[in-house]
């Protein structure tokens, strides 16, 4: 259920979201364009500057410390992180860790176990297995060694204790990977970083995960588009243009990150329960919610792994605002179709942000 670092499934022309670049300070009510590199992909901030918000060159200076910070404690690809950390070690005591380690955790495994382990944080080791994690080889893997992985993989593995900050493994080899929420919680942090000095209007996007407060100046709001899985099959570069108002979205695909072997292809979104690249018709699935790009971020990952029946079935259960883009197999996988929930439906079409869970 990985998601690569370089899946940016939303929008990238910068025409769509009217940026520009402006450094050093600004003047009060000026639109500023903030980007950079962070997690393997881009970000792309956007806010009015303001009286604590008017040298861009240091805001940009706080918000890269941010991401640093989420990168030193949830990365798998940096040795000395403290996810890394955790992974190498076989103790099984309780370890103290930082809050935000531990909060991304537990939304992780909570989601996990409301997903029956569709959703499963533990996922790491057949994600390395199949070379989607740090430093793996692509290849299809031995039956044996796939079994070998699924015994060290399961949420029930892992124990969490609220008063403390402290996490636990029951098992040696477990191994944490939180790459499915951590670029949706580094867009909330960076939005609430904003909004702590005033901010009431912005847009914070980290490979293709977004979140918007308010509408630009001129009223209208922030326009982001969820990309054409295969615009060649289409004619058109996006599947869909929305109007963010004061929401989070972010969307799992399968189409960008995968390896072919013997002309068949894996993708890096994993069954948990098979040891094996999900094999289902979804390609995307885009999640709209009212604040969190966090869960946001998880929930698309969950529905991607159950599919196009159970995911929706699923989604319109928990009153999830959900886009699934799917190969219709009745065109022989060539012509994509879309479904949404009756959530997503609403939200986008009468603006009613309570409709977001």
């Amino acid at each position: 259920m990985k998601k690569t670092p370089f899946k940016a499934v939303i929008i990238k022309a910068l025409a769509l979201l009217g940026l520009f670049f402006i450094t050093g300070c600004n003047k009060s009510g000026e639109l500023v364009h903030l980007t950079g590199r962070t997690m393997g992909t881009q970000y792309n901030i956007k806010y009015y500057s303001s009286s604590q918000l008017s040298d861009s060159k240091k805001v940009q200076a706080v918000i890269d410390e941010l991401l640093l910070k989420v990168n030193k404690e949830m990365s798998t690809y940096l040795k000395e992180s403290e996810i890394s950390y955790f992974n190498q070690t076989d103790r099984l005591g309780w370890l103290k860790i930082s809050p935000d380690f531990f909060l991304v955790s537990k939304y992780a495994l909570e989601l996990a176990e409301e997903t029956e382990g569709v959703f499963d944080p533990t996922i790491g080791p057949l994600v390395n297995l199949w070379g989607f994690g740090p430093g793996g080889s692509r290849k299809v893997p031995k039956e044996q060694d796939i079994a070998a992985a699924k015994k060290r993989v399961g949420f029930d593995k892992v124990s969490l204790n609220e008063k403390t900050s402290e996490i636990k493994k029951k098992v040696p080899g477990v191994y944490l990977d939180l790459s499915s929420l951590a670029k949706g919680f580094g867009v909330d942090k960076v939005a609430m970083f904003l909004e702590s000095k005033g901010s009431k209007i912005y847009m914070v996007e980290i490979g293709g995960e977004v979140r918007t407060l308010g509408k630009k100046l001129d009223g209208v709001p922030w326009r982001i588009a969820i990309e054409a899985p295969h615009p060649e099959s289409l004619g058109e570069s996006y599947q869909r243009i929305l109007k963010l108002d004061s929401m989070s979205l972010a969307t799992s695909g399968s189409y960008r990150n995968f390896f072919m072997e013997d002309g068949k292809k894996y993708s890096h979104t994993i069954d948990v329960h098979s040891g094996r690249p999900v094999t289902n018709v979804v390609v995307s699935v885009s999640v709209a919610h009212k604040s969190s790009c966090m869960k946001a971020d998880a929930l698309a990952t969950a529905l991607m792994a159950m599919g196009l029946e159970k995911g929706f079935t699923y989604a319109q259960k928990e009153g999830l605002a959900a886009y699934f883009v799917y190969r219709d197999v009745g065109q022989e996988g060539r012509v994509f179709a879309t479904k949404e929930t009756s959530f997503f439906k609403d939200l986008f079409s009468t603006k009613n942000v309570s409709e977001v869970p």
